[in-house]
């Protein structure tokens, strides 16, 4: 039988298979390409699209993207893909500190395995935008209010320390930054934070680690 591959004539013929005679009725199937002067290979794709064979040998150039597809450049994707869960893409603006309002005043409890922080805004923060980082002993919280103002909660560790007796300024124990969390309060510009203990039978008898050289 003649027939084309790729363009290109070529002669098939059917060798019997052993122990199989073909009998004269016998009927091949055999698909013929219009006569539209296309190759084989842009018959598949106009015929079967991307389920076509040849859709993986396309450039990726060729192959193009959904019309409701979203496609977004990041200039680091590190940033996006940390291994900490799902981000929202295009999002928060970088907050200048030097206008963060810092508080300081801050009450706590502790509640066994957990420390809970409570912190008091001079003004109603609902709607306001938050973000918070967390550190094995630090949190930085920050609140952009709608208003246009900027409040923010910083803990964090003195830099330079190597030994524990010589860590101040940070939480009095470490946490586990994966498990703590924030919320905001129904009832009043308020929001309390939750620490999770490293270990969980420590009992907090102060929130901040001092100076212990303050104390002599």
């Amino acid at each position: 039988l003649a027939q084309a591959f790729h363009g290109f004539p070529i002669e098939v013929f059917f060798l019997p298979m052993a122990g199989y005679a073909v009998q004269e009725d016998d009927e091949v199937l055999i698909e013929e390409l219009p006569n539209d002067n296309k190759s084989a290979f842009q018959s598949s794709k106009d015929k079967a699209k991307d389920l076509s064979y040849y859709y993986a040998h396309q450039p990726e150039s060729e192959k193009g993207f959904p019309s409701e597809a979203v496609i977004r450049q990041v200039a680091d994707p590190s940033k996006v893909a940390d291994g900490m869960g799902p981000k929202q893409l295009g999002g928060n603006k970088k907050v200048e500190l030097d206008n963060v309002r810092w508080i300081d005043s801050m009450s706590y409890s502790d509640d066994g395995k957990l420390v809970k922080v409570y912190i008091d805004f001079p003004e109603d923060i609902k709607g306001s935008e938050i973000t918070c980082e967390w550190e094995r002993f630090g949190v930085e919280l920050i609140v952009q209010c709608p208003s246009g103002k900027i409040f923010g909660v910083r803990v964090r560790d003195a830099e330079g320390w190597i030994l524990e007796h010589e860590r101040k300024n940070g939480f009095a124990h470490e946490i586990v930054p994966e498990k703590c969390k924030y919320r905001v309060s129904s009832s009043g510009p308020k929001i309390s934070l939750t620490l999770a203990k490293k270990d969980e039978n420590e009992k907090w008898y102060e929130l901040k680690k001092k100076d212990i050289r303050s104390t002599f």
